[in-house]
This record gives C-alpha cells, sequence and structure tokens, in this order.
C-alpha cells in the first residue's frame, strides 16, 4: 500500500534536538507513513547518534541518507524527490509531534479532495508557550497567506510539479517564496483546527547575522512578486506574527 504522509527532516549539527524529533515520528499509532531523515554532513555527533537509534529495533524504520549540501532547502529539495508519500509533511529536527496521535488525527479529518492543509503550532522556551500560530485560513490570498506556518503544511506531491521546488537562492526565507507561488497556483485549504507541532522558539533566523539574512531576504522576495508594494506585506506579516506571542510567557523565559 503506498504511504499516505512521507515526513522529511533536515538535520545538521544538532545532535541535542534531533532524537526527540525522531521519536515523535516513529512514535505514532498511524503507520501508514515514510520518514526520511536527512543529514548535512553534521560534524558535532549527529550523524552517529541517528545511526545508533537506527539500529534500535523500535525506530529503526526512517530511511537515513547523509549528503554534503548548499543548504537547508537542497536537502529539503532532495527529500521531496526521493518522497513516496501521498502528502509531504516537513518536521524540523528540534521539533516535535505534540503526541502519538497527531497522524491519526490527520488521516480522521483529511477530506479527500485536499491538495493542501496545515494546522497549528505551538512555539515554546523553557517550557513555557510564548506563541500559538493560530489562525483560520480557507482561501488563501496574497493578504492572508503569512497566516499559514510553513511547519505544519502538508502539500499533495503532485502539487510540487505545478509549482516547483524550493528556490537556493535563499538561505533563510525560501518557505516565504515558496507559499507565495503555491497561492499564485492553489487558492483552497484546508485547515486542521489542533495543534500538532510543538517548535522550540528559536533557530535558523534568530542571531543577529541570521535576522539580518532574513530581512534583506524576505525584502527581495516581496519586492520581486509584489514590486513597490512590498512594504506593506511585509507590515502584514510582522503584524499576524506579533498577533500571535504570548507576551507574559516570552518575558517569563528570558
Amino acid at each position: 500500500m503506498k504511504n499516505k504522509f512521507t515526513i522529511i527532516t533536515v538535520v545538521k549539527n544538532d545532535k541535542n534536538g534531533i532524537t526527540k524529533t525522531i521519536k515523535s515520528v516513529l512514535n505514532q499509532n498511524f503507520k501508514n507513513y515514510e520518514y526520511i531523515v536527512i543529514d548535512g554532513n553534521s560534524t558535532d555527533g549527529t550523524f552517529s547518534k541517528i545511526k545508533k537509534l537506527k539500529k534500535v529495533k523500535k525506530y529503526k524504520k526512517f530511511k537515513f541518507l547523509s549528503r554534503k549540501d548548499i543548504s537547508y532547502y537542497d536537502s529539503l529539495n532532495f527529500g521531496i524527490k526521493k518522497s513516496e508519500g501521498q502528502f509531504i509533511g516537513v518536521l524540523n529536527s528540534g521539533d516535535f509531534f505534540i503526541n502519538k496521535n497527531i497522524l491519526s488525527l490527520i488521516d480522521k479529518n483529511l477530506e479527500r479532495k485536499t491538495k493542501l492543509f496545515y494546522n497549528n503550532l505551538f512555539f515554546t522556551k523553557k517550557n513555557n508557550v510564548v506563541r500559538h500560530w493560530k489562525h483560520k485560513v480557507i482561501e488563501i490570498t496574497k493578504f492572508n497567506l503569512f497566516k499559514i506556518p510553513h511547519s505544519t503544511l502538508f502539500i499533495k506531491k503532485n502539487v510540487y510539479k505545478k509549482v516547483g521546488l524550493y528556490c537556493l537562492d535563499y538561505k533563510i526565507s525560501s518557505d516565504l517564496d515558496f507559499i507565495i507561488r503555491l497561492n499564485k497556483n492553489y487558492s483552497r485549504i484546508q485547515h486542521l483546527n489542533f495543534s500538532s507541532i510543538n517548535m522550540e522558539y528559536g533557530g535558523l533566523s534568530t542571531n543577529l547575522r541570521s535576522l539580518t539574512l532574513k530581512l534583506k531576504e524576505d525584502f527581495s522576495i516581496l519586492i520581486n512578486h509584489h514590486k513597490f508594494y512590498f512594504i506593506i506585506f511585509y507590515f502584514m506579516k510582522i503584524y499576524f506574527k506579533l498577533t500571535d506571542f504570548k507576551l507574559k510567557n516570552l518575558i517569563k523565559a528570558n
């Protein structure tokens, strides 16, 4: 039977986060999925940790690939090309499904003709929920696509043939470019109104150097798609992000 879902995890130098990510997938009660883990030639012991986990009988059901990549999105594209599932989702290293029933819940609530769907996302820091990304979108427009959390997005594989893969010109913000291109080809999306993933607050775009690069890439993408109206869309993006934060918890966590 063809796998209903493919979950892809791309990792590089995250020996402290990768184990909980892999276990959260392999502990799912729903079993009609494939799991692909791609290591970008880690040098901190991540590779050894994954190989060790693969030897455990309970956790060996995943495909493990190691390769030299150009960027995170290069390996993500590689995983998409290798995937055999009907729907493809991404679970980043360090993130994890919040319980064992997530894939079962998705399967149970998925409408037959759906090509794109997403659900809600938790950001935590020091065990406090600092952001809850929860917006209902049924028809994607250029004005509301910022409400869709890329980390919980599942896409039917044949959609990539129409939209294309992630642009490697962008190291951090290629997901923004991808969702804008997605909206140019599709408008209907299903929102599954439950939270599925716990993401540690931080990541690729939180240190000063990365924030500068992200800002540059965001502007470049928005200018490319919206010309001189780009600044309006940028402030909309920031506004939707700020409305999700639980400021008291964020202050407490710091």
